[in-house]
């Protein structure tokens, strides 16, 4: 099977997965938003949102390195399996105290940290069903990675909207998420010990270490990363108070739905491009400017649609009681086609063997986040936590644009922006001036833009020959 071809396969396999998987887990939280107080729904917002900061600690990018080291050399993949759960195990039980710290330090109340610890729970055994999926993705058999995402949202759908409408209340609600990622553990044990990994104990003091070193860049960067990209529901929570990080998570979960787009395709390039790195320049050259190519396209007009459309979508989402979120979802829009491209940079960087690269861009982007939320929640609050998100992301690309054309290749990608901004601009004129309802607005506007992406050539020659080689399986 050609690499054209694989990579097709794979990011059908996971954009099918992650299309279910999203939308589901965006319809259980827009029923928690509904059905649950604000309050209640601000405290499972601020929980998620500091368990996904901590657990970044449990796995310190050892589930990234796998992915890069196994693909490379497969051979040695139950060594690496086995001393990477050791790592996991250990990582976890410090970072529950790191958690357990800084409720205390915060005082929040009880009710709030029996969430939290339920929560905490629930992303301790997400991060080692990431460990498979990384034995998967190494190996480039997404199709068990998208299987198991797929079920894991179909249980947790199930049971968690059941709980939601029974009113059992959001502590019986967070024990689902538990129960679901649970089964899906086991699920992947169990296929990863069938298909992929001879199970042997060789724990091995030093080649742990190494894996740490190795690993440390990976994970300081996924931590920085966890910390701008989460840090504002916390500090709303520590600031404003949960009613805030309700309001300001309705919009937040409708942008962070539409990122299953970026993540789909850079999870199944990751493998090539490590690949490529060491055996075609010119390969991961074309595939990095390809990939920044698509990614911006595509991203550009889901950001000025959901700019427009951001108070009809929050009104039939959430109701009137979240009216607040419309001005919170307007300027998360704007940074959403910059995230697509950060995606792909951050990624590269990890390809080339510049990890350490991608661990400051993250660390110094981290640190400009939070001296921009405490400078403007205080005094405008979410809308102050959502410029952050939005001057912060910039604030990422040109970090990550400057360390990728440096180390690797300068790409100029002025060259590909006007005609697909000539292309969304006709289609946010239909928007505006359509007066559709919001599905047939949504639908019609994105059949417009297609349609001038085609008018003004914006694929190229090399383009249809990709195309061209996946339909033929060259």
């Amino acid at each position: 099977m050609g690499t054209a071809h694989r990579i097709y396969k794979n990011t059908a396999y996971l954009g099918i997965a992650e299309s279910v998987s999203k939308i589901l887990q965006f319809v259980v939280m827009l029923y928690a938003a509904r059905l649950l107080t604000q309050q209640n729904f601000g405290k499972l917002s601020f929980a998620l949102s500091l368990s996904f900061i901590a657990v970044i600690l449990a796995d310190l990018g050892i589930n990234t390195l796998l992915i890069r080291e196994v693909s490379r050399n497969k051979r040695l993949v139950s060594k690496y399996f086995i001393n990477a759960f050791s790592i996991k195990v250990v990582l976890s039980i410090i970072a529950f105290f790191i958690i357990i710290a800084v409720l205390n330090i915060f005082g929040y109340p009880p009710a709030t940290r029996q969430i939290v610890y339920i929560i905490w729970i629930f992303t301790i055994l997400s991060t080692f069903t990431e460990l498979f999926y990384s034995i998967f993705r190494a190996f480039e058999k997404m199709e068990y990675d998208s299987f198991l995402k797929i079920v894991r949202m179909v249980i947790l759908a199930i049971s968690g909207i059941y709980v939601l409408f029974e009113g059992m209340g959001v502590v019986i609600f967070s024990y689902t998420f538990v129960f679901t990622e649970a089964i899906i553990v086991l699920i992947a044990l169990f296929i990863t010990l069938k298909k992929f990994v001879r199970l042997k104990f060789e724990i091995d003091p030093s080649f742990i270490k190494s894996l740490l070193r190795k690993a440390l860049p990976f994970g300081l960067a996924f931590i920085f990363g966890s910390v701008y990209f989460f840090i504002g529901s916390v500090m709303l929570s520590v600031i404003k108070g949960e009613a805030e990080v309700a309001v300001f998570s309705a919009a937040y979960n409708i942008a962070l739905a539409l990122l299953f787009i970026p993540t789909v395709y850079i999870n199944a390039i990751y493998p090539v491009l490590s690949r490529y790195y060491k055996q075609s320049k010119s390969g991961l050259r074309l595939l990095y400017e390809k990939s920044f190519k698509y990614l911006y396209m595509i991203g550009l007009p889901i950001s000025l649609g959901m700019f427009i459309l951001a108070d009809r979508i929050i009104m039939r989402l959430y109701g009137e009681i979240y009216s607040s979120s419309v001005i919170v979802l307007q300027i998360i829009s704007l940074y959403l086609f910059i995230k697509f491209v950060n995606f792909l940079l951050g990624i590269m960087l990890s390809s080339i063997d510049k990890q350490d690269k991608r661990m400051l861009g993250q660390g110094l982007t981290a640190g400009f986040n939070v001296l921009m939320n405490l400078a403007l929640i205080p005094f405008i609050g979410l809308i102050g936590a959502a410029l952050s998100t939005l001057v912060t992301e910039v604030f990422l690309f040109i970090l990550y644009y400057v360390f990728v054309s440096r180390s690797m290749y300068y790409y100029n990608f002025l060259k590909t922006l006007p005609k697909p901004i000539i292309a969304v601009i006709v289609m946010g004129l239909f928007i505006k001036f359509a007066g559709l309802g919001l599905v047939l607005t949504i639908v019609i506007s994105a059949a417009i833009y297609l349609i001038m992406l085609l008018l003004l050539r914006v694929l190229d020659k090399k383009d249809y020959e990709i195309l061209g080689k996946i339909i033929k399986n060259e």
